[in-house]
């Protein structure tokens, strides 16, 4: 059987929980920012949107479990002995770690292996410089403490989880052959029309609760694994690439997406594949590749439009690459694995937009109107 979802899909349900609740009456759907049926992460606080759930697949073809991940501050219950586990680490790297530790022992932090690594590497080994970007992000983090509300659930996400169907159109599919979690990302989807309409503090602070969620979901794999899971695949889909994204007010917003998690949250990325890449993508890129710092962009391999698989085979199993690229996995009859997957571009629904514009009143507070 399927589900009716937004008067025009459908996919397969996987039990009960999955089914999208039957439509409002008049009276609730004035309540609803939606006013039409709503997938069960918006209706229940314990769920999250399952973009952030692909980690917990076991098979291809099912929707994750949604319940939201343990709250755990960053770096909490981390065993020491990780250090020797972490992929690519070596006795020298080890050394500028504890190196990296006493320097910044006056810095609240965590202050973990996989997070010291993560900067040392952000920084190619040296120590001065790490502890330098060290304190600085520890600094900004603890200054808006965006990251720790959100591990501990103690900030709501209500805003962002209707955001999450829009905005940016990604999800966590699977594990690459090292084990560790794809993340997809379909670039032809975004929406400069909505980088343009909402405030950038309400981006920075979106991209705060990706950036969290994903870690979350790196470290729930890695508690069940008993051995670290620090970086992720990423997949970059340039289908449908269109001139709308060459928004020089857009891009501005999208370089301070881009430096909050450079600045701050760096080395969670093993691999950037770039696949469908159209004539158009490289003048994007020739736009915005300097948003990025140099260590990401030399993890970037651009695959050949007629070599799509061939290069995705080379790091991941077909059956965790969506049909839509070629490979095996589909949810239901979403051959991009919706609903784990945003196939949606554009703004939500106005009524989010207008909590959005509440919640970060700015000048441009009155052009928030989704399809103005």
């Amino acid at each position: 059987e399927g589900s009716e979802l937004g008067g025009r899909e459908h996919f397969t349900c996987f039990g009960d929980l999955f089914c999208f609740a039957p439509r409002t009456t008049s009276a609730s759907a004035e309540a609803s920012p939606v006013g039409r049926e709503e997938p069960p992460w918006l209706l229940d606080d314990e769920l999250l949107h399952p973009r952030f759930c692909g980690a917990r697949l076991q098979r291809p073809g099912a929707i994750p479990e949604l319940h939201r991940f343990a709250e755990k501050p960053l770096g909490f219950g981390v065993p020491s002995h990780w250090e020797y586990l972490i992929p690519g680490s070596s006795d020298v790297e080890r050394s500028r770690c504890q190196q990296l530790r006493q320097r910044i022992s006056d810095v609240a932090g965590a202050k973990d292996p996989v997070t010291l690594i993560r900067f040392l590497r952000a920084r190619k080994g040296s120590v001065d410089g790490a502890a330098d970007m060290y304190r600085k992000a520890m600094a900004w983090r603890e200054s808006v403490k965006l990251e720790y509300q959100f591990r501990m659930n103690t900030k709501c996400d209500r805003i962002h989880k209707h955001v999450d169907s829009y905005w940016p159109p990604s999800a966590i599919l699977g594990r690459d052959l090292d084990d560790d979690p794809i993340y997809y990302l379909r670039v032809g989807l975004c929406s400069m029309q909505f980088l343009e309409q909402v405030p950038v503090e309400f981006l920075i602070q979106h991209e705060v609760y990706i950036i969290t969620r994903i870690m979350q979901a790196m470290e729930e794999l890695s508690r069940e694994r008993n051995k670290p899971v620090m970086q992720m695949t990423v997949v970059v889909d340039m289908a449908d690439l269109s001139m709308k994204l060459l928004n020089t007010k857009g891009l501005a917003k999208y370089k301070s997406c881009v430096r909050t998690m450079e600045d701050n949250f760096p080395e969670m990325v093993k691999r950037i594949i770039v696949v469908r890449a159209p004539r158009i993508a490289y003048v994007l890129w020739n736009l915005a590749s300097h948003f990025f710092d140099q260590g990401t962009r030399d993890k970037i391999q651009i695959a050949d439009s007629q070599r799509t698989m061939e290069v995705l085979s080379s790091f991941i199993d077909s059956k965790w690459v969506p049909e839509a690229l070629g490979g095996l996995h589909r949810i239901g009859s979403s051959d991009w694995c919706h609903p784990c997957m945003p196939t949606k571009g554009g703004c939500p629904q106005a009524q989010v937009m207008k909590d959005i514009a509440d919640a970060f009143p700015t000048n441009e507070q009155n052009h928030m109107r989704c399809g103005s």
